[in-house]
């Protein structure tokens, strides 16, 4: 009954290295145990698991529907795991010799004690808890307890488990403070009874409520007498108005509750909170001032809850809750809660403020980073071993009858046994090890034999390259980065077992990106880099973005919330002069600037073409030609996560002193739709030049996902090469390509395409192929550009007579179609650009502020493709 010492050495063995490398990963391991001489392994896989999925594929569906994905693995049980079922007869034969199988030979385990008792059930539970108005009751209760105990009793008749050490055990719900100390004690000492366990060793934890910890302290002392060190409650938001609604009324009791832990002796305290309510339109996000209440009740750890619907009386309003808000609350919350002294790797659900510290109950800790197996008692508990997952009676119906009765005929009360397969226990151990943002690689090799690499090299290969996970610097864990948070479903499913996987794949609806692959990129720049492997030390983000303080401080210096487009804005007003002003992050406009910068003093010469606001960082596309590469790097510095960009006050007055009426958000080496805080700075532009015309010139990739603010432009250019998908992709450097019609359809503002000329889509059959998708689609309006310091002149239009020119280039009327023939070294003209890093420069040519020498006929080298 164990991993024999042969056994690791034949998963280490060349002929177990070569099948790895020469079928599906997974399936390959399940093969290894043909070879095996343990006398207890992994089921073997179905022909739903022994198949792959594309990569892409399983990422892309994860994504669409990022509130299923992010539940409890595994998904679909019926049609996933279904097959690996332990046949539940009533002499329970199979399931005693596979539970033996699974636990028998273990030194070390966890558990884990489930108390279904709730005053109510709140509106986002997904956990099993009994009717309140049963659950209320001291004799239900009491008859609980007294299964609960026999229930363990069985378990040690079965497994001998007198032996076994326990490292970790969690008192849970429901609400385990609703039962009397008594309850408790009696758990207590059937677990030290049939169990080797020290709880001085480790802290046990137990969860309560604000009401009951401030109504009932000496409960709390009891606890503590008990060997109990660890308390946690869950108080979920501060905004009370909407805890009333979610089935909660904590706010007359936390600060009493606070001080009644404390004051029992409780040293490890932990508050939980959730995110990803749905919100109406227009309303504050009053998240971030929770963060900030709850860091103020002087708390040791602090865990996020991102809301999961599966399951709850909240089901049906998933579909009003973005990916985008989810993100971006759990960005402004851990940069409040890092500014704060608490630390947590990246996709880290506990920060924890006590050095060294994980945060999380001892149990809940080395389950999730070392996958060690624990079993669960109680109504609907799930046990995990490295081979089986289990659920308790209950788990379905919420009813005590069934686990009554099973346990009363002396069968454990075990619904659903699953003997798994490799990749079935991988997806488990692999899930719940993204608790903390990643999967410990030599804990993962301990368990089955085999590294991450060799278990899945593609998709290992997929999350490095495209920098949603990175390997720490001692190599010993493969962390999500803050990109791979946001995307954090895409992420986990990779690990997920095949036929898990493909059941994701095959489920209608959920939210709609269109093809792009990553849908929220917020800022992949410095966002990648791992964090350090020691017990979560986390570095304190250097964003300039609108949280952190800022939302501690908003009562005092007049700053106040607002939100455009569901997400938070950072506005300031002076309280004495209620005069609205823009918190920049820069020196001010006096400050050292290159030779090229403007002043207000340099208006006199009358007004600009227009204004540009450029932004650089990271890109979803990767264009040969892009300006970013012709420009000095402090010009193309990464700003998509800096609210407002550096000098964006003296650009304002610029362009108010000039009297230009012209403002364009642009990009010198990103997408300006890649800008974290666009529709707060659209409304900020529009507040202080409210005659200016807005106008957005953008690749088009996030268009449909963030349809609200692309409509609030006052006018739109879309950069699209060609309509040819090979030669999309090698102007582009993506095959994603923006769907122009549903763009068109959706669109509330005038629609203008931008082609760049170059030897693969100049020809004359190229142009009247890329105009014929323009007509079908409804465009009105195209501009095809020469690249910049490309002397070469193709000709084109040259039987055709110009209706008009502007700015010295002509432009045609072509069968409903006003086609510019742009070429910018023949362009004159004046416009205000705001760089990146601060720089005000009036040069048209935005090479001309700090070129490199390099022009863009050189950086393309279209001949050598």
């Amino acid at each position: 009954h164990t991993h024999t010492h042969t056994f690791k050495k034949m998963l280490r063995s060349a002929a177990f290295t070569h099948l790895l490398r020469n079928s599906n990963s997974r399936g390959a391991l399940c093969a290894s145990r043909l070879l095996s001489t343990s006398r207890f392994d992994w089921q073997e896989q179905t022909e739903a698991d022994k198949q792959p999925n594309d990569i892409e594929a399983v990422f892309r569906n994860a994504m669409r529907h990022h509130h299923l994905a992010n539940t409890a693995y595994p998904i679909g049980h019926l049609k996933t795991i279904r097959p690996y079922r332990v046949p539940r007869l009533r002499e329970q034969k199979e399931i005693v010799t596979t539970l033996q199988g699974a636990y028998g030979h273990l030194k070390e385990m966890m558990l884990y004690a489930h108390i279904p008792f709730c005053e109510t059930r709140c509106q986002f539970c997904e956990y099993t808890v009994v009717d309140p108005r049963n659950g209320k009751q001291g004799d239900v209760q009491d008859m609980y307890f007294d299964r609960l105990v026999r229930e363990i009793e069985l378990y040690s008749a079965a497994l001998d488990t007198k032996t076994k050490k326990i490292v970790g055990f969690d008192i849970g719900g429901g609400t385990p403070s609703m039962a009397s100390t008594r309850n408790i004690g009696r758990l207590m000492e059937a677990v030290d009874k049939h169990f080797s366990m020290d709880p001085s060793a480790f802290e046990i934890s137990i969860e309560t409520t604000p009401k009951i910890a401030a109504r009932d302290p000496q409960k709390l002392q009891e606890y503590f007498n008990m060997g109990i060190r660890r308390i946690s409650f869950g108080l979920q938001t501060t905004d009370f108005t909407l805890a009333k609604k979610l089935g909660r009324e904590d706010g007359d009791y936390v600060r009493q509750a606070c001080e009644n832990v404390r004051n029992a002796g409780f040293k490890s305290f932990n508050i939980d909170l959730m995110y990803g309510f749905p919100r109406r339109e227009g309303t504050a996000d009053t998240f971030p001032r929770t963060i900030q209440d709850t860091i103020d009740l002087d708390v040791d750890h602090i865990t996020l809850y991102r809301m999961r619907y599966k399951g709850t009386k909240m089901a049906h309003l998933a579909g009003r809750v973005p990916l985008r808000q989810v993100n971006e609350q759990e960005a402004a919350a851990r940069a409040i809660l890092e500014e704060n002294g608490f630390d947590g790797w990246v996709g880290k659900n506990t920060y924890s403020r006590v050095p060294g510290s994980s945060g999380c109950s001892d149990y809940l800790a080395r389950r999730v980073e070392e996958g060690l197996p624990y079993i669960g008692f109680g109504l609907g508990a799930q046990s995990f071993s490295h081979y089986t997952l289990s659920y308790n009676l209950g788990a379905v119906t919420k009813r005590l009858s069934q686990y009554f009765k099973s346990v009363d005929l002396g069968r454990i009360p075990i619904q659903d046994l699953y003997h798994l397969p490799p990749s079935g226990a991988m997806g488990k151990m692999a899930a719940v090890s993204f608790y903390f943002g990643g999967i410990n690689q030599q804990h993962f090799e301990h368990c089955f034999g085999v590294t991450l690499e060799q278990a899945f090299p593609d998709v290992v290969q997929f999350v490095l390259q495209h920098q949603l996970m990175v390997w720490t610097d001692d190599k010993t864990r493969l962390q999500l980065t803050k990109f791979g948070k946001r995307h954090f479903a895409g992420c986990i499913a990779l690990f997920y077992a095949p036929a898990v996987q493909r059941y994701l794949m095959e489920l209608p609806g959920g939210e709609d990106f269109g093809e792009e692959l990553f849908p929220d990129p917020g800022c992949p720049t410095a966002e990648h880099q791992p964090q350090s492997t020691a017990q979560p030390q986390f570095q304190p983000s250097s964003s300039s973005s609108p949280t952190s303080s800022d939302w501690a401080r908003r009562l005092n210096d007049g700053t106040v919330m607002m939100s455009i487009d569901g997400r938070v804005q950072r506005v300031g007003f002076s309280t004495l002069t209620g005069k609205r002003s823009f918190h920049s992050a820069a020196t001010s406009a006096s400050a050292s600037v290159p030779s090229t910068a403007v002043g207000p003093d340099r208006m006199s010469r009358g007004m600009f073409e227009f204004g540009n606001v450029l932004f650089g960082g990271n890109c979803n596309q990767n264009c040969p030609f892009c300006i970013g590469k012709q420009l000095d790097e402090n010009l193309t510095s990464r700003n998509l996560r800096t609210y407002p960009p550096k000098n964006f006050d003296a650009f304002l007055e610029a362009m108010r002193t000039s009297q230009t009426k012209k403002v364009i958000f642009t990009g010198t080496s990103t997408d300006p739709q890649l800008y974290r805080y666009e529709a707060e700075l659209l409304a900020d532009v529009r507040a202080a030049l409210p005659e200016v015309h807005v106008a957005l010139h953008t690749n088009g990739l996030k268009a449909l996902a963030k349809q609200q603010v692309f409509n609030q432009y006052n006018s739109v250019t879309i950069s699209i090469n060609s309509f040819r998908p090979e030669v999309y992709k090698r102007l582009h450097g993506t095959r994603y390509m923006p769907n122009l019609v549903k763009i068109m359809e959706v669109a509330s503002v005038p629609i203008k395409l931008s082609c760049v000329l170059t030897a693969l889509n100049k020809s004359s059959d190229d142009i009247e192929h890329y105009l014929d998708h323009c007509r079908q689609a409804g465009v009105k309006r195209v501009a095809f550009r020469h690249l910049f310091e490309d002397t070469r002149r193709w000709g084109l239009f040259a039987q055709y007579q110009p209706a008009f020119t502007f700015c010295g280039n002509p432009v045609y009327q072509l069968d409903g179609v006003e086609v510019t023939y742009w070429c910018f070294d023949e362009t004159k003209g004046r416009s205000l650009n705001l760089f990146p890093d601060g720089t005000l420069s009036e040069e048209y040519v935005l090479k001309a502020a700090a070129a490199r020498p390099k022009t863009g006929q050189q950086l393309y080298a279209e001949e050598q493709l």
